[in-house]
């Protein structure tokens, strides 16, 4: 294992390596010298010349602008019908979110109206309360009945009446009846 380490350590550690990482720089700094010397009287370097784009030729002019319209020219893309009803499909449920929002807005405007209008009933109710009570105070219906020339009933003037025997009902019923009534009459059973 150690024998390994050092191996790997030796490889790593050759000219124009990197310590800490796997790549290699290819050319570490070029010298002056060595830049003078690629330059040519034009003080173009060879690089350059080597890789200069040569003339086109007409052929190749040619066959490029064929490539660039057949490129431009382009058959029409079919729509799936798959993605045309995702697409509706999506545009029906935003229709009806919208129109759940506007009738779930227009339900609590009518909440906020009715606990105003619930407030306001309230209200309402404890006057007409008291003007209710003050109407029914028994000391004004006292004084308004002997006002009135009215008078508590003597012992005289009370009568109880006691019928001896139980509460009875009796059903009459007409001399002519139909099927239909009978049936009634026994689903009423």
């Amino acid at each position: 294992m150690a024998a390994n380490n050092r191996r790997t350590s030796r490889s790593y550690n050759t000219r124009g390596s990197v310590d800490g990482n796997l790549a290699r720089k290819l050319n570490p700094q070029p010298n002056t010298r060595e830049l003078e010397r690629q330059l040519d009287r034009s003080g173009r370097m060879d690089f350059d010349e080597l890789y200069e784009r040569r003339p086109e030729t007409a052929a190749e002019r040619n066959a490029r602008r064929r490539a660039q319209m057949k490129a431009s020219i382009r058959t029409a893309q079919k729509v799936s019908p798959m993605a045309l009803l995702g697409a509706v499909c999506v545009a029906f449920l935003m229709v009806v979110l919208l129109l759940c929002y506007v009738r779930l807005n227009t339900i609590s405007r009518s909440i906020v109206s009715m606990k105003a209008e619930i407030s306001q009933l309230e209200v309402e109710q404890v006057s007409l309360l008291t003007q209710y009570e003050q109407t029914f105070d028994l000391s004004a219906v006292k004084e308004a009945a002997e006002a009135a020339g009215m008078t508590q009933p003597s012992e005289s003037q009370v009568y109880y009446i006691s019928l001896p025997g139980e509460d009875q009902a009796r059903v009459y019923r007409s001399e002519r009846s139909s099927p239909l009534d009978s049936v009634l009459a026994a689903v009423g059973r």
